[in-house]
């Protein structure tokens, strides 16, 4: 089989296939799915879903999917893989036998994000405010880019006046802008995910924005972390993929090297 090199991880191949206990843990929204402006459009490109199965059944691999997306959203879209999940940026946890976790906010917590969801729909077209189980998120995708950053900039920043007296914080992603609880993001997700696994375990992350690069960090010293899209974005990866298209070719390669 010719191997497709990972930009800048030029043994990654090598290592996948030496590894004794492998851990792959992929990002959803342009990482599996392309961006679609209506979010319930983003399916997973046409054969990802099958190598996903694949990978899973073949059982040489620790298998995991992260997203910012809230968990039903994530499975109505995707399907019930029966591996584990994180939705909701870190804020909720779904195991392979269907039991879940969930990061509740506070009641202080609770009514801030509840004035946050109404002061934002004042404001801006109230379909672009999502509220989740322990945020609230405005999307702006599809919408020019110097007025989308003018609501996300607006927005954000009422958001963050008081969001440290609550212990919220607002962070951008790949189309909005998200208020959210402080200390819970991917990387607390991922290392929840990677728990029990061995110290000698090659474990990788692919992700494509703003909020994997937490994923990214926590992943330093014990895998390899991959972006997705064009090269040149500042981030704490390894290497890079360049895009939905790219990964897909990426999961075939590490069903046919780990089998």
């Amino acid at each position: 089989m010719k191997l497709r090199a990972v930009k800048g991880v030029p043994d990654f191949w090598d290592r996948v296939e030496a590894a004794n206990e492998r851990c792959l843990v992929l990002d959803y929204d342009g990482t599996l799915a392309p961006f679609r402006e209506n979010r319930m459009e983003a399916r997973p490109l046409d054969g990802v879903v099958d190598v996903l199965e694949r990978i899973r059944d073949a059982g040489r691999t620790h298998l995991a999917i992260m997203t910012g997306r809230p968990m039903a959203e994530l499975i109505e879209l995707l399907g019930d893989l029966s591996i584990p999940l994180s939705g909701s940026q870190g804020s909720e946890f779904r195991m392979p036998d269907g039991t879940t976790q969930r990061h509740e906010p506070t009641a202080a917590q609770e009514e801030r994000l509840t004035r946050a969801m109404n002061g934002a729909r004042a404001v801006v077209p109230a379909e672009r405010v999502e509220r989740k189980a322990a945020s609230v998120a405005l999307h702006t995708r599809g919408i020019p880019e110097e007025r989308a950053r003018e609501m996300q900039d607006a927005v954000c920043a009422e958001w963050s006046s008081d969001a440290d007296e609550y212990d919220l914080e607002c962070r951008h992603f790949s189309g909005g802008v998200e208020l959210r609880l402080k200390g819970i993001d991917k990387g607390t997700a991922l290392r929840t995910i990677l728990r029990g696994r061995g110290e000698d375990a090659l474990c990788v992350y692919i992700g494509d924005d703003e909020t994997d690069e937490d994923a990214f960090e926590a992943i330093l010293g014990r895998g390899v972390g991959i972006r997705v899209g064009p090269p040149g974005a500042d981030t704490r990866a390894s290497g890079t993929l360049e895009d939905t298209e790219a990964v897909r070719e990426f999961l075939e390669t590490w069903m046919g090297v780990t089998t």
